[in-house]
C-alpha cells in the first residue's frame, strides 16, 4: 500500500486545492476550475476525469491498486473530483455529462464506504446522499442500480434494496439466483433489524413468493 506519510500528504494538498476549486466555483470562473481538478489529478495520481469516465469501473479500481488492493483514499479522490467537475457542467446545463459523473462518483464513494467506511476529511456519506439525491430524478444506469442495491442492503435499507432488485429484475439486471439469494440473506436477520428497515418478515416472505412467481418458478 502507499505509505502513510504520502496518503497524508496527499490528503493535505487535497484540501489545500478543494479551497481553491471552491474560490473559483464561487466566481463562476468554471474553466480555471475544470482546468484545477485536471492538473491536480494529473499530477498526483498521473489520472484525468475524463480517463476515469472511459474506463469501467473494475479497470480504474486496478488502475488504483497496489499489490492488488485498491487504495480507498485514492479511489475517494477520484470521486470527489468528478462529482465537483459534474456540478460545474450541471451549472453550465451539460446534464449527460453531468450524470456521468454523478453516477462514476456515486458508485466509487460507495465502494469505498461499502468495503472501508468513511475516511477523515472527504465527506464520503454527505457526498453519497448528495449524489443519491441528484441522480434520483434520471433513469440510473444498470451499474449503478446494482452498486446502490448492495449499499442499501449493507446499511440493512432492506425495503430500499428490494425496490432496486425489482428495477434491476425488469431490465435484465439481476439473475433469478441473485434475487434468492438476497433473500436468503435476510430471512437470517433478527425481526427487529427486518422491521427497522422496512420490510418485516411477513413483507420478506411475500416479497420472496413474488419474487418466484415473477420467475415463473413454483413458490418454494
Amino acid at each position: 500500500m502507499y505509505n502513510r506519510d504520502y496518503l497524508m500528504r496527499l490528503i493535505s494538498q487535497m484540501t489545500t486545492m478543494m479551497g481553491q476549486l471552491m474560490g473559483l466555483k464561487e466566481q463562476r470562473k468554471n474553466d480555471e476550475a475544470l482546468a484545477l481538478i485536471d492538473e491536480f489529478l494529473n499530477k498526483e495520481l498521473r489520472m484525468r476525469t475524463k480517463l476515469a469516465l472511459g474506463l469501467s469501473d473494475e479497470d480504474l479500481l486496478q488502475m488504483l491498486s497496489v499489490g492488488g488492493q485498491p487504495n480507498m483514499e485514492s479511489v475517494a479522490m477520484i470521486a470527489v473530483f468528478l462529482q465537483e467537475e459534474g456540478e460545474i457542467l450541471e451549472q453550465q446545463g451539460q446534464v449527460h455529462d453531468t450524470l456521468a459523473r454523478y453516477e462514476k462518483a456515486l458508485r466509487l464513494i460507495l465502494y469505498v464506504l461499502r468495503l472501508n467506511g468513511p475516511i477523515k476529511g472527504f465527506e464520503l456519506e454527505r457526498r453519497a446522499a448528495e449524489l443519491i439525491e441528484r441522480t434520483e430524478p434520471y433513469e440510473r444506469m444498470a451499474e449503478t442500480k446494482r452498486s446502490l442495491w448492495q449499499w442499501y442492503e449493507s446499511e440493512l435499507k432492506l425495503a430500499d434494496a428490494e425496490d432496486l432488485l425489482y428495477e434491476l429484475r425488469e431490465s435484465g439486471g439481476a439473475s433469478l439466483e441473485e434475487g434468492l439469494a438476497f433473500y436468503d440473506r435476510l430471512a437470517e436477520l433478527e425481526d427487529g433489524d427486518l422491521e427497522a428497515g422496512g420490510l418485516p418478515r411477513e413483507e420478506l416472505l411475500e416479497g420472496r413468493a413474488q419474487w418466484n412467481l415473477l420467475a415463473g418458478e413454483t413458490v418454494r
